[in-house]
């Protein structure tokens, strides 16, 4: 089994068991992409990194051991994206520089094709905040550190225990801040995963 493959197995086992945990709309997705995975189909992508990629390494030893390690093995495969809806001038050049995602599988640019399914990591530098936003796919965020905080629509911001689901329905408005550690979180996206998040302020 390829680094890659050992990642994609880990997140469905994750997504199937301890995963479930946290709130109750997430477990329709999570059952949608385990159905998913095992038919994934591997991508030739080059790797590319951006500088939200060097945080990983320090951040990955706070993440639970299992996805820890698969994510690690299969680290030098990443190829590191932006939301190309996000600048320097909408979110500010520190944001930019401390923010990156890579997708383990998905429609475009991920180790595995899927067309319905996008699954991948979220990086987050200390001290930085998501501003609301919102897309129209469904989706499942999984903390992988402690210490950020989420919020959904007008609700009071949350702590959320790592590796605990946290739901967003489509079109949701939500948002995001890093602790003083860098954030790491899986997310979980289906139903319209081609149309990227957009700001909402």
């Amino acid at each position: 089994m390829t680094p890659a493959q050992a990642l994609l197995a880990r997140i469905a086992e994750f997504f199937s068991g301890p995963g479930r945990s946290g709130d109750p709309g997430a477990a329709a997705v999570l059952d949608r992409a385990v159905a998913t995975l095992p038919f994934a189909t591997p991508n030739s992508i080059e790797p590319r990194t951006l500088p939200a990629a060097d945080l990983l390494s320090d951040a990955l030893p706070a993440c639970p051991v299992p996805l820890a390690l698969a994510i690690a093995a299969a680290a030098p495969l990443f190829r590191w994206r932006q939301n190309p809806n996000y600048n320097a001038g909408n979110m500010g050049a520190a944001f930019m520089a401390g923010y990156g995602y890579v997708e383990f599988v998905g429609p475009k640019e991920a180790l595995f094709h899927a067309t319905d399914i996008r699954a991948g990591l979220l990086v987050l530098g200390p001290g930085l905040h998501y501003p609301p936003h919102a897309h129209p796919a469904e989706e499942v965020y999984h903390p992988l550190t402690a210490g950020g905080e989420w919020r959904r629509g007008d609700e009071p911001w949350r702590k959320v225990p790592v590796g605990s689901a946290i739901h967003h329905p489509p079109m949701m408005v939500h948002e995001t801040r890093a602790g003083p550690a860098t954030l790491l979180a899986l997310y979980c996206w289906c139903g319209d995963t081609a149309t990227e998040a957009r700001l909402l302020r």
